[in-house]
């Protein structure tokens, strides 16, 4: 029982990415490895290098968000937030009871930038406070009936798994019994993508937006911006049984550091596996498939290859290795969340998702990125990367429920 106490589960899971609002579209865009990268709408970019990115399409905030909230004054993010939010807490079957006697909920929520949207207009009085990098978590504690305790941070790409990490920790130790935990960014400006254009971090391949993320493929150019949101429910295993819900996967460890200074960017996710896997008190060969960060980037793409090599020797070779950002592109402080929704509905389904466009490796990138169509598995323990701007790495490690 006190084992039990100490275990972590995830209940509930909200999801807005370029492949699909929702759990259904969201994995059988994945399964079949269905890109959700197309010309960029939200802005004009005529003009500009990169004409794609990873949209969330056919998104109304006043069908998902009540009026009294304002919806459209909102920025893009916060919309994106509170949406996810709501999908996650309703997968998880919370109801303002349940959640009430948890008082105060934690929500954290990793954020890659602010509310871009909103800064490129002319502020207003009415839209300052929706400027703010804090904007997106306190909107969704303002959108329900329950006290929050709300928790903002920004860690590049690792933000939203960072959030998740946190999350784990606070159930883990015992402060909260419910914990609202995600990542959410919508930085499809002009500002931003010039801004990437010019480090050389954005793909220009504009001629088949779909087949343009490509991780791990000879032909990869850069990364695709995207946009979205991902929100899961973390929640006490006991406290999750006794009100009828079995967790959909649990959190078991992670590890998390910066690059090196001496080494190439990247690298230091040998370190955070390593760090995951002993904190779970697991080999290498306990590892049954990994969501790699695998952005599609030139660089960044083999950097991982090597240090899951360093980190997982001659299994490197034996474990499936998957990318999901071939389908929903880079989304940022978002894009950690995603990835432990994709882990958890794998874990679940059985299947690993294909790693979309992935046709031929080079000697850099030599591993099994699961190419052509998702695999039949039986998964037991998922590890899931990221890396963001700034060196920071984060690995977590999921297992079935």
């Amino acid at each position: 029982m006190m084992d039990m106490r100490n275990r972590v589960g995830i209940t509930g899971l909200g999801i807005m990415a370029a492949n699909g609002i929702g759990l259904t579209d969201f994995w059988d865009t994945l399964e079949r490895g269905e890109s959700g990268i197309g010309p960029i709408t939200c802005f004009d970019p005529e003009g500009m290098k990169c004409q794609i990115a990873g949209e969330v399409s056919d998104f109304d905030p006043e069908y998902w968000i009540p009026p009294e909230f304002k919806p459209r004054r909102m920025s893009r993010g916060s919309q994106f937030a509170v949406t996810a939010a709501r999908l996650a807490i309703e997968d998880a079957g919370l109801t303002t009871e349940v959640l009430e006697k948890c008082e105060p909920i934690p929500c954290i929520l990793g954020v890659c930038s602010s509310a871009l949207d909103i800064l490129a207009k002319n502020p207003t009085v009415s839209t300052a406070g929706a400027s703010l990098p804090n904007s997106a978590v306190t909107a969704v504690g303002q959108m329900y009936h329950f006290q929050t305790r709300n928790i903002t941070l920004s860690n590049a790409c690792s933000s939203g798994l960072d959030a998740i990490c946190l999350g784990m920790n606070l159930v883990k130790r015992g402060e909260a019994d419910i914990v609202l935990a995600g990542g959410a960014d919508a930085s499809l400006t002009r500002y931003c993508l010039e801004s990437l254009l010019k480090c050389k971090r954005c793909c220009t391949l504009n001629d088949e937006p779909s087949r343009a993320s490509r991780p791990f493929d000879r032909a990869r150019d850069r990364g695709v911006l995207a946009e979205g949101a991902g929100i899961v429910v973390i929640e006490n295993w006991v406290h999750a049984l006794a009100r009828g819900v079995r967790p959909a996967a649990e959190v078991v460890s992670y590890g998390s550091c910066v690059d090196h200074k001496d080494e190439e960017e990247g690298l230091g996710l040998r370190r955070t596996m390593e760090m995951a896997m002993s904190n779970a008190g697991l080999r290498p060969k306990d590892i049954d498939c990994i969501f790699a960060h695998g952005p599609s980037d030139t660089e960044m793409d083999a950097a991982e290859t090597r240090a899951i090599k360093k980190a997982f020797g001659d299994d490197a070779y034996k474990i499936p290795v998957t990318s999901i950002k071939g389908v929903t592109g880079c989304s940022m402080g978002a894009g950690g969340a995603h990835q432990v929704i994709a882990g958890a509905l794998s874990m679940t389904h059985s299947l690993i998702p294909p790693t979309a466009n992935f046709e031929h490796g080079d000697e850099e990138c030599d591993l099994d990125y699961v190419p052509g169509r998702a695999r039949r598995a039986s998964i037991q323990h998922t590890l899931i990367n990221a890396h963001g701007i700034g060196q920071s790495n984060t690995s977590l490690i999921l297992r079935a429920s």
